[in-house]
């Protein structure tokens, strides 16, 4: 179908005629899925709206739809009309291939109006087989692998391997929130529906077993009970933290037991770069890492990333690194996750250990390539912020942004500090600039301070000697 019409001016007659032809395309995939006569002009529904506004999370009339369409203009980026019946690409295995093709201008009965789930598994084999050589882990296991990739889930199987199968269970399990005994009585309950002999796994620990062959492991490394050091690279053997002296191993401090086989506090660290690498084995989401590149609308509008000014400094700045888009750009969630429900034993935080590019396998070349990855932007409170910014977040110079020019006082009845200052911010002329009995008994004239540039912090900071660990 033509969607040439989305780009055009929104007076013109592609985009009235274009309007009209998605609205009946809706109108009939809908009533189709439910049912109903898609001739039968007199029945009223609801479609989603994919005007700017709306982008598909609401629904309204077909005469409210028509008007938002004309007011605030199609959403761009919804290219694929999956919200009003177009079929996304089937998913595919070892064992099965049909061929299909988008070019209908409805579709049948059998029409869907769900997101199914990519799985690509025709390319398993042969991106394995491409990774081997850089392979880092059992190799024992990963020859298993190989073979549950290409065995079928049951003698005369035609859609499903005893892999895909899995992964497409796990897709499922983490989609809905399944909880891991559930799954396992699901895996058990499936396991008894198909023909005897199948290759079905029959619990949660089997099939993530299954999964970290292909990189979904963690690593688990000794730390410092007080946070100083990670027991890895020169202090890998090491018994005795070099920082506080306190002992790589659990100790009774009453009763003076050293328990030697149970470290004191272990990081179990799950590493990004194995995850990223898999987001290539998919041909449908390497896809979608391009998208930036090769299918974002160009118009100035803030919509994406992609359109920041932070974007446009890293492709300045590192051209070799834009010329790719292929490569990766993150946003890290710096404030930590509690998943204890206030119970402090356990925390999550982001840790990265840095390396320079990894070999990746690529999906749509079937090529090696090597895979780098930027961090654009962290995630995080104010206290998270003042820790990566290596700034005070408390006290009488706790602003990350004012620095030494913070304005602080001492309220004598809360005994507390109260950050005042913030007419410097407003335009010179303002009339709250002038204003004493509202605020602080004085007028205000003086300029806000200037952030600090990136050089100007490393001035300030690059005497500094860091200390890792807690503090007594």
């Amino acid at each position: 179908m033509d969607k040439s019409w989305m780009g055009t001016d929104r007076h013109t007659k592609p985009y009235i005629d274009g309007v009209a032809t998605f609205l009946d395309y809706a109108v009939r995939n809908l009533k189709i899925s439910m049912n109903m006569d898609p001739l039968d002009s007199k029945i009223k529904i609801k479609i989603p709206c994919p005007c700017i506004n709306c982008v598909n999370h609401i629904s309204l009339h077909v005469s409210e739809v028509d008007h938002h369409l004309f007011r605030y203009g199609i959403d761009q980026n919804y290219t694929k009309w999956i919200k009003h019946g177009e079929k996304e690409d089937q998913p595919r295995n070892v064992l099965f291939k049909e061929n299909y093709s988008m070019n209908t201008t409805y579709v049948d009965e059998s029409t869907s109006f769900t997101i199914g789930i990519p799985t690509d598994a025709e390319d398993t084999v042969e991106m394995i087989e491409a990774t081997e050589e850089t392979f880092i882990g059992d190799h024992v296991k990963f020859q298993k692998l190989i073979e549950d990739v290409e065995k079928p889930l049951y003698k005369g199987c035609p859609n499903f391997t005893k892999l895909s199968a899995v992964v497409q269970l796990l897709n499922l399990k983490s989609k809905y929130g399944v909880s891991d005994k559930c799954f396992t009585e699901t895996l058990v309950l499936i396991k008894k529906m198909l023909p005897e002999g199948n290759e079905m796994l029959s619990s949660t620990y089997e099939a993530k077993k299954e999964m970290k062959a292909m990189g979904s492991g963690y690593t688990k490394i000794h730390a410092c009970i007080n946070d100083c050091i990670l027991y890895r690279n020169e202090y890998k053997d090491v018994k005795v933290c070099p920082t506080c002296g306190k002992s790589r191993q659990k100790v009774d401090e009453k009763e003076k037991i050293i328990y030697e086989n149970i470290p004191a506090k272990v990081l179990w660290y799950f590493p990004i770069i194995p995850r990223m690498k898999r987001l290539f084995q998919s041909k449908i989401i390497e896809q979608n890492l391009k998208w930036h590149a090769n299918d974002r609308t160009h118009d100035d509008v803030l919509r994406h990333p992609a359109d920041t000014p932070v974007w446009a400094a890293i492709d300045k700045r590192y051209p070799e690194f834009a010329n790719d888009p292929i490569n990766l750009r993150l946003g890290i969630l710096a404030n930590g996750v509690d998943v204890n429900r206030g119970n402090r034993n356990h925390s999550v935080w982001p840790i990265f250990l840095f390396d320079v590019g990894v070999e990746t396998y690529d999906a749509s070349s079937k090529e090696m390539f090597t895979l780098r990855a930027v961090v654009l932007w962290t995630i995080n409170d104010y206290p998270a912020l003042g820790t990566l910014c290596g700034c005070p977040y408390s006290g009488y110079k706790g602003c990350v942004v004012c620095g030494e020019q913070t304005h602080c006082i001492r309220l004598p009845k809360s005994k507390k500090q109260s950050y005042v200052g913030h007419r410097r911010y407003l335009p010179y002329k303002h009339p709250f600039r002038s204003q004493r009995n509202a605020f602080n008994g004085e007028q205000e004239f003086t300029t806000a301070p200037e952030p600090l540039s990136g050089e100007e912090i490393f001035d300030n900071v690059k005497y500094v000697i860091n200390k890792w660990g807690k503090r007594s």
